[in-house]
């Protein structure tokens, strides 16, 4: 599209070259623009990115564009030396206005000086607005492109929470691959929190070397890492720069190769129960959307975890429940021999030890079928 707009734009004004740009962070950078020659196609690249002057912005705007017909008569020394470098004398820039804000530029030359008649300053104006219409339709796209894929990715996560019940390893893996190509990320890591210990229970690889070096981390002490500290308060954790932070996270950073780590913790019932991690290669924060957007993967692991705890209490309920029942079986079936109880009693013990069946139960039952046959007391 900048490419279209600054074909015709220079075929439609008469123009030397024209350039489209926009701005990004207190930058204006160069989006496209039309040959010349070599050398001067280099100048025009090695002049952006440039700084973003917003009070020259504002004049500029309010007026709707800005038109200088000899750039070697008051122009500043930049503009000049740049413009004979490039081979131009005569400039007319309008701006790209977004909701009364200035988003880009287009700059259309020409090769000899002179002021721009009238309607070809409406008719770049014009190329201005379609350019923002056009920048408006794609951010609507990508930001609704954006909002599906993360929709599906979360539905992908509940399918396969579904799916596993009682099993949290697939869904920590799922949220691992899912968070880290949602984010953008270089490397996803889940942690689960036992006691004062963390324990790796997922992560995306990189290379072996920094993946070897990633499991050795596991286990770590939580008070070990403030960072890790911070967490176990279910404080989310920014790290803009790994550079400026602890030493046992910028050594692994510069060993797997990122610079920026988020943090969020997996809240169970008020209470820290382990975190998830996304790193990045380049310094910086993360966008307000992210964290959300690792909040909610944090959560559906939550959401795992309370699964399978709920499933393996309900199972080891029914076990003990069901080796009860078997023992008062061989109670109500041999009730002048304790022998069968007891072999009952130690085979069902070490059947159900695995599903935490506790002694004291069947130590209570066999001392209901001692008395019952007259042997305590005696």
């Amino acid at each position: 599209m900048f490419d279209a707009i600054a074909t015709s734009a220079k075929r439609l004004l008469g123009g030397y070259s024209c350039a489209v740009g926009l701005i990004a962070d207190g930058q204006m950078r160069l989006e496209a623009f039309t040959p010349t020659n070599p050398a001067g196609d280099a100048v025009m690249k090695a002049y952006y990115p440039r700084p973003y002057r917003a009070s020259t912005a504002q004049t500029i705007a309010r007026r709707g564009f800005e038109e200088i017909a000899d750039v070697e008569v008051g122009s500043n020394e930049a503009l000049r030396d740049y413009a004979r470098l490039r081979g131009f004398r005569g400039q007319l820039q309008v701006p790209l206005m977004l909701d009364a804000e200035q988003i880009g530029w287009i700059t259309v030359t020409r090769a000899e000086p002179g002021v721009f008649v009238r309607h070809h300053i409406q008719l770049l104006q014009t190329f201005a607005d379609q350019a923002v219409i056009a920048i408006q339709n794609v951010r609507q796209f990508n930001e609704t492109q954006e909002a599906l894929e993360r929709q599906t990715a979360t539905a992908e996560i509940l399918r396969v929470i579904a799916g596993s019940p009682s099993d949290t390893q697939p869904v920590f893996d799922a949220v691992a691959v899912s968070a880290n190509r949602l984010l953008g990320g270089l490397s996803t890591a889940v942690w689960r929190f036992e006691g004062d210990t963390g324990y790796l229970a997922a992560f995306t690889p990189t290379n072996p070397e920094a993946d070897a070096a990633l499991r050795a981390n596991s286990p770590v002490r939580i008070n070990d890492l403030d960072v890790l500290a911070s967490l176990n308060k279910g404080e989310i954790v920014h790290l803009a720069d790994t550079e400026q932070g602890p030493v046992r996270l910028r050594d692994l950073g510069r060993l797997r190769g990122y610079r920026a780590m988020l943090f969020v913790p997996l809240i169970s019932r008020g209470a820290p129960i382990g975190f998830v991690s996304v790193t990045r290669k380049d310094p910086g924060a993360f966008d307000p959307d992210d964290v959300q957007l690792l909040q909610t993967f944090a959560d559906q692991a939550v959401i795992a975890i309370q699964n399978a705890r709920q499933i393996n209490e309900t199972q080891e309920a029914l076990e003990r429940q069901t080796a009860t029942a078997e023992i008062l079986k061989v109670i109500a079936s041999s009730p002048g021999d304790v022998q069968p109880v007891f072999e009952a009693i130690a085979a069902s013990a070490s059947s159900t030890h695995a599903a935490g069946s506790s002694r004291p139960q069947a130590s209570r039952m066999a001392e209901c079928k001692l008395e019952q046959d007259g042997f305590i007391g005696v």
